[in-house]
């Protein structure tokens, strides 16, 4: 039988993901439908005005299934390309190949950073999310995008570096 740890450590992330579902409805639903300019508030003008519906939006950002998540997406990234080789793509959604090969081991190690256990600042996290949706500006799409995948890499894996960064979680709570 596994037993339960009450670290420090644990107790607080514990706190953090029961205020984050103790949120009260209107709030998730209001987070729920400005995601993405909270998302781009985060990464334009940090630090910016502290409210409810953006310290919800970070408890989601930095919460360990989003991580992985976002983990798994880089890695399938990765093993999508050694899957197909140099056959050709008949899909919707075109990897590029070529990039993604080059920055492979770029692309898994930040999957490790993702998946480990040290803080992350959402920043960091909200860059992941763009270099695996944005099929026009991320270089795991498009060959034309303005960074290399070394480049985008490099930018995230700073970006998510918590140095500096605070937040207080207990704003939303009633």
């Amino acid at each position: 039988m596994k037993q339960r740890t009450d670290s420090p450590v644990a107790l607080r992330r514990r706190r953090r993901r029961a205020r984050a579902v103790s949120a009260p409805l209107s709030l998730r639903v209001s987070v729920y439908l400005t995601r993405g300019r909270l998302d781009r508030r985060i990464v334009s003008d940090w630090p910016c005005e502290f409210t409810p519906q953006l310290g919800l939006r970070v408890l989601q950002l930095i919460d360990p299934r989003t991580r992985r998540s976002l983990a798994r997406g880089l890695r399938g990234k990765v093993e999508f390309v050694d899957r197909m080789g140099s056959r050709p793509n008949f899909s919707a959604v075109v990897i590029e190949r070529p990039s993604v090969r080059v920055g492979r081991e770029a692309i898994l190690g930040l999957a490790e950073r993702l998946d480990g256990s040290d803080p992350v600042c959402p920043r960091g996290i909200v860059l992941v999310q763009t270099l695996l949706t944005d099929g026009c500006g991320s270089p795991l799409f498009s060959r034309y995008a303005k960074q290399s995948v070394f480049e985008a890499v490099w930018e995230v894996a700073d970006a998510l570096d918590p140095e500096g960064y605070t937040v207080e979680f207990g704003a939303f709570t009633g």
